[in-house]
């Protein structure tokens, strides 16, 4: 389902950014509310003087609080899979920093002109990872999900949705959701890097279960990818919990559209929290003299001019230390006022989220790089074990590692196959195990020869996670085999799309293929047939075409065809083709540089208003194969099938040469000789009689020349 985009707001045109400047996207992605719902201002500002008149009174109790933490992390496999360790050193920096433990608020100024130290503010909340989920089921606060796509350029509608490539929010009036990516989208388009954004708390300005952080994996903690170990989930989670940038509103307080205008007073524009002094505009700086703004606001906290507060959270500057106790009314107003964080914070919640819970171990779980590799490669794996682990011990089948009892594993698998992995794990008191069956597919290398036919005959099922995989970003329709309505024989792939509007990839990923004879002189060929209808007449629906010369570990993209040029024609209905409607396509750019014995091909289709695509014909062969090509032509045909008796094989042979027509079983082995001998030119008819095969599924080969057409044959 495709969501629109509907974000919190801030009273202010947002910043244009140089192109390497590092920000938050709060204020980015905010601006589309301002134009779309102009009375969430008036909302907000109206709001914002009645908590600064007391009329939003303080009613629970200001105690530390604790607030239950889930951290959704959308990762690659790789880097952005961040550490467990790590997520607690981001627990770690958050809770000093609300609590008034960072070591560095020593360096709040405390001058004449910078009298800030005395208002740096203890916000008495606390934040622990949750221990029970929302089906009440055991968790260390992180839940994972490998989504290359996803973590990649994200948004709400990626990295908060399951079916966008994400994950799910937990509900908000009992968890903060902090989703970590690897690069986050600029959807103004005004360039720079965003490192985070996070939702308003206030009514109107977003989906409840959009409630939350989104920040790079980078800036998560202190260790692992985030050396730099800045502030930005600290300030994220102060727009959650509903303060603005302290630049918000410039120097006059103003607010930037009608029906408001200049003001020059702290409890009616710009933050509208006075002890955080006006700033002309984000300051990426921290001049201890800097003042910026040579005014004093009408109700403001200090009644004299003073200087920038760079130390502030909420700031842009890299030496923010502090959270000012104007801003701790704040939230702690919001605390009151807001029915889900009145929850979120409440003892109720504490126990139903498990925060406090001692920690025993109570499930077994592990991560890895990947789960389809080719033969001679490394899978890593980590023990996410919880809680209190240890010992461990790791069984791989079919794989040599490094160690079967340390937290993280490499693992070596030299031999084609599909391998379970277990792990068990021990507190010393109790034991816990898991066993993921067929977890990790190994694919022979070198892979199949060329020239490659593939018509899609043989198989019972897309994928048969053998010939040909299959990623479903968001695990909704994908591709599949489908019987009929295809370019020539009995099968094809279609992507079931109708109606699919969410904006998900799904790839259709061919096993290696060796190219590694293939003089680098000689020219490839790789062509295939589609047949696509668009459904409305502004889909923009694409399908591209990529290669990887190093079994998928990476991909380049080699032909991309999306909006009219997939298709000028549009049907509202769920698409079938029908003779004619067939495309042929070549992809002529595949480089000598690709001609590896671990070849692999992807067809990936991103859809957007949804209507079916069907994939046929797929050929590869080099240059010198061009001729063979045509030796064994596409309208092989088998008749009956089902076969009971006498069945017909009737093929167009282009120029005499020797033929050898035989049956096999779905394991490859050989079941009979049907013909061998040579063919002459023209239609060609052969007959057999298949009373004495036993009933089930076996593949009719035709070889000649080194090329091979296989067809699926049913027996009754």
């Amino acid at each position: 389902m495709k969501r629109t985009l509907l974000l919190v707001l801030t009273l202010l045109a947002i910043p244009t950014f140089a192109q390497d400047i590092e920000h938050c996207g709060f204020d980015e992605r905010n601006n589309a509310i301002m134009d779309q719902n102009p009375e969430l201002r008036t909302y907000l500002h109206e709001h914002f003087i009645r908590m600064n008149n007391g009329d939003i009174p303080i009613s629970v109790d200001r105690s530390t609080v604790i607030i239950p933490v889930v951290f959704h992390v959308i990762h690659d496999g790789g880097a952005s899979n961040i550490t467990y360790e790590q997520i607690l050193s981001a627990m770690d920096m958050i809770n000093q920093d609300f609590q008034l433990l960072n070591p560095d608020s020593v360096n709040v100024r405390n001058t004449t002109e910078a009298p800030f130290q005395p208002l740096t503010a203890n916000m008495n909340i606390e934040f622990k990872l949750a221990k029970l989920d929302p089906s009440g089921n055991c968790t260390n606060g992180v839940e994972r999900r490998l989504s290359p796509e996803a973590t990649t350029n994200a948004d709400d509608n990626t990295a908060k949705h399951y079916d966008g490539g994400g994950l799910d929010a937990w509900p908000r009036d009992k968890y903060l959701n902090i989703w970590v990516v690897s690069t986050i989208s600029s959807q103004s388009g005004s360039g720079g890097t965003t490192l985070g954004y996070a939702q308003f708390p206030y009514p109107g300005f977003g989906f409840a279960d959009e409630f939350g952080v989104v920040i790079r994996h980078d800036r998560v903690g202190s260790i692992g990818t985030a050396l730099s170990g800045d502030r930005t989930l600290t300030h994220e989670i102060g727009h959650c919990l509903g303060l603005l940038h302290t630049f918000n509103g410039s120097c006059t307080e103003q607010l930037a559209y009608p029906p408001y205008t200049a003001m020059n007073d702290c409890t009616a524009g710009g933050d509208y929290i006075c002890d955080t002094p006006p700033v002309t505009a984000a300051q990426w700086s921290c001049v201890a003299t800097q003042n910026t703004c040579n005014q004093v606001p009408t109700n403001d906290y200090y009644g004299t001019d003073v200087y920038d507060q760079f130390e502030n959270f909420m700031s842009y500057s890299p030496c923010q230390y502090m959270f000012s106790e104007g801003q701790k009314e704040r939230v702690w107003i919001n605390f009151s006022d807001l029915s889900f964080m009145t929850n979120l914070i409440s003892a109720g919640n504490a126990t139903a989220t498990g925060v406090n819970l001692p920690d025993v171990l109570c499930q077994a779980d592990f991560t890895s790089s990947g789960v389809v590799i080719c033969a001679g490669g490394s899978v890593d794996y980590a023990d996410l074990s919880y809680f209190a682990v240890t010992g461990r011990t790791w069984t791989f089948e079919g794989g040599t590692a490094t160690s079967t009892t340390d937290s993280t594993v490499s693992v070596t698998y030299n031999t084609a196959g599909t391998y379970d992995v277990t792990l068990e794990v021990t507190d010393g008191v109790g034991n816990e195990m898991i066993t993921m069956t067929d977890y990790v597919t190994v694919l022979a290398v070198p892979g199949i020869g060329l020239p490659i036919h593939e018509g899609f005959e043989i198989y019972s099922s897309i994928p048969d996670n053998i010939k040909w995989f299959v990623e479903n970003e968001d695990e909704d329709q994908t591709w599949e085999l489908h019987t009929g309505d295809s370019y020539s024989g009995g099968y094809c792939v279609k992507m079931n799309n109708f109606n699919m509007t969410n904006g998900s990839k799904d790839h259709l990923i061919s096993e290696p293929i060796d190219l590694s004879s293939v003089p680098t002189s000689e020219a490839m060929v790789l062509n295939f047939k589609y047949a696509y209808k668009r459904k409305t007449s502004s889909d923009n629906e694409r399908l591209r075409v990529y290669i990887s010369d190093d079994c998928g570990e990476t991909w380049i993209l080699r032909k991309s065809i999306n909006g009219t040029a997939l298709s000028s024609e549009q049907t509202g209905t769920s698409y079938v083709p029908v003779e004619g409607d067939w495309v042929n396509v070549d992809v002529d750019n595949i480089t000598s540089s690709y001609y590896v014995n671990n070849l692999r091909i992807k067809f990936e289709f991103t859809n957007d208003s949804g209507n079916n695509l069907y994939l046929d014909h797929i050929n590869l062969y080099s240059a010198s194969m061009a001729d063979l090509n045509e030796v064994i032509a596409d309208n092989l045909s088998v008749y009956p099938n089902p076969v009971s008796d006498i069945m017909t094989i009737t093929m167009d042979v282009y120029d005499a040469a020797d033929y050898k027509i035989t049956l096999t079983n779905t394991l490859g082995q050989f079941v009979d000789n049907i013909y061998s001998g040579e063919l002459n030119a023209g239609e060609r008819i052969i007959n057999y009689n298949s009373e004495k095969l036993p009933a089930g599924i076996y593949y009719l080969n035709v070889e000649s020349n080194g090329n091979i057409i296989t067809k699926k044959l049913v027996k009754q």
